[in-house]
């Protein structure tokens, strides 16, 4: 058990552990690796080892210690990284065939901004190709199981990071978010995930297509941390949200971190918007969550914000579709429309991804998307934040496409909500893509388990730039979830 309060306490006590030499970052870390070395088979979270250059520099964090040296908020702490950042003489392939044998010259700048405090990267964690569909699964390293229930994806595409912490082979973790990507495996896998403001972490150094020769994507996109507490989240977000000498691009947050009381608090809820349906037990937990914080002494309101879901799934797809697809012709993408039209005639949010564009449609989307920002940010005016589910379901069993086109895959197999078909996309990205939209920071925050013994998690969104301020929220609300204590954190030998 001693060797478990290593793998499965949080960074924040493992870097105050290691500072004052109560353990060693040597032991730490050969801790992890033998960790993975159990479990990995099993789950497939952690793709690419880092072990020789890892342990290496461990013995160099304690000879620095022992001199008096610290190199930051991380020192000689182990940490994971998705495997669509570029990672400095460590594989990158962004679960991409082309990619297989990838070695980057240089670090992406969250990376270096990681390094810089001290961290120690140990592996890269699975992903979905190119980290464009919703489960961990690639040609080259294959599907990544939740520790809940192997037969269950752990979400995507940041699922390797979140499978790691749940099963205890990382204590923090980094991916990025476009359409849900951190915050729905964090949610499947009963961790926490931070989706910053848009534009406060630097995303120079994300691994796309080589045929792209520069990432597309120029908004809606975020970097940011998972981890088994909102601590790390903090602690992480401290380190990442930041200029570096390459990109001075990001935007400072507001350090408004004053002190909170919950009979303060004004909480905006729902358990369902949209017109999407949501499992009856995600629905009955958020109630049941939202009834102790009333009784905690906290306003809370069942209200959404006054916005066209289905106007923001599309908005989102057009600027999806113009950003990521830029690399492809109008031409080439009419072709693809008797391929896709039929599947996605239900699918708001990528019926603008595949369509033909211009720059006036590209516009009138900006237009779109500012009035819809308007929108939440008068809400949360009005409200502390706005609490809702982060899926249509819970983890669900390992999904297949039924066909690609290009690196998108298509499905046609609808996913079961209350006995309802509801087709793949929407249950798995219609309660995340319109805060991706108006650029809110969101904290996935794990309330409970299901009867099946499946984690529930819940989005916690705040205003833009207020990310200090979410967080110091969150931890307040964290006070009255239901504890989850991870499988092989209750039973180390199962």
């Amino acid at each position: 058990m001693e060797r478990n309060n290593i793998l499965f306490s949080s960074a924040t006590e493992l870097a105050e552990k290691i500072r004052s030499r109560k353990l060693s970052s040597y032991e730490v870390i050969t801790a992890f690796f033998e960790q993975i070395e159990r479990w990995n088979i099993t789950y497939n979270a952690v793709v690419t080892l880092n072990k020789t250059e890892a342990l290496k520099r461990a013995k160099e964090a304690d000879i620095a210690l022992s001199k008096g040296e610290i190199w930051g908020k991380l020192h000689g702490i182990p940490i994971t990284i998705k495997d669509n950042y570029r990672t400095k003489g460590i594989t990158t392939t962004a679960g991409y065939g082309p990619l297989k044998n990838n070695i980057p010259l240089c670090d992406a700048e969250i990376v270096k901004l990681l390094k810089a405090e001290g961290a120690i990267i140990i592996g890269k964690t699975n992903l979905s190709v190119l980290a464009m569909d919703m489960q961990a699964d690639n040609p080259i390293f294959g599907k990544t199981n939740n520790p809940w229930d192997i037969q269950k994806t752990s979400g995507g595409s940041s699922g390797g990071c979140a499978a790691a912490l749940a099963s205890g082979t990382t204590p923090l973790s980094f991916g990025n978010d476009l359409a849900g990507s951190i915050r729905l495996p964090a949610s499947y896998c009963g961790v926490y995930g931070f989706k910053p403001s848009f534009g406060v972490v630097s995303l120079i150094g994300i691994q796309t297509d080589p045929d792209e020769k520069v990432n597309g994507l120029k908004s809606l996109a975020v970097a940011g941390p998972l981890a088994r507490n909102i601590e790390d989240l903090e602690l992480s977000m401290g380190i990442i949200a930041q200029t570096t000498n390459e990109d001075r691009k990001p935007i400072p947050l507001s350090n408004n971190t004053a002190a909170i009381d919950i009979e303060n608090f004004k909480i905006a809820w729902t358990d369902e918007f949209g017109g999407v349906p949501v499992d009856h037990e995600i629905k009955l937990k958020i109630r049941e969550y939202v009834s102790k914080l009333e009784k905690a002494g906290a306003n809370t309101v069942k209200v959404t914000p006054e916005i066209d879901f289905y106007q923001a799934w599309k908005t989102w797809g057009s600027l999806v579709g113009m950003q990521g697809g830029y690399n492809t012709s109008n031409f080439i993408k009419w072709l693809g429309l008797p391929f896709t039209k039929g599947v996605l005639r239900n699918v708001p949010m990528h019926q603008n991804i595949v369509k033909p564009t211009s720059v006036k449609k590209y516009m009138i989307a900006l237009n779109i998307q500012n009035s819809i920002i308007n929108t939440m940010e008068n809400f949360l005016n009005v409200y502390d934040v706005f609490i809702c589910p982060v899926s249509a379901v819970m983890a669900f069993n390992h999904h297949a496409p039924s066909k690609s086109y290009g690196n998108f895959s298509v499905y046609n197999t609808p996913l079961k909500v209350n006995d309802v078909d509801l087709h793949y996309y929407m249950a798995t990205q219609a309660y995340t893509t319109p805060f991706s939209l108006t650029e809110s920071p969101v904290l996935a925050l794990p309330v409970g388990l299901s009867s099946q013994l499946l984690p529930i998690g819940v989005q916690v969104v705040g205003k833009r730039y207020q990310d200090y301020r979410l967080l110091q929220i969150g931890k307040i609300l964290n006070k009255y979830i239901e504890k989850i204590e991870y499988p092989l954190d209750i039973n180390p030998s199962t």
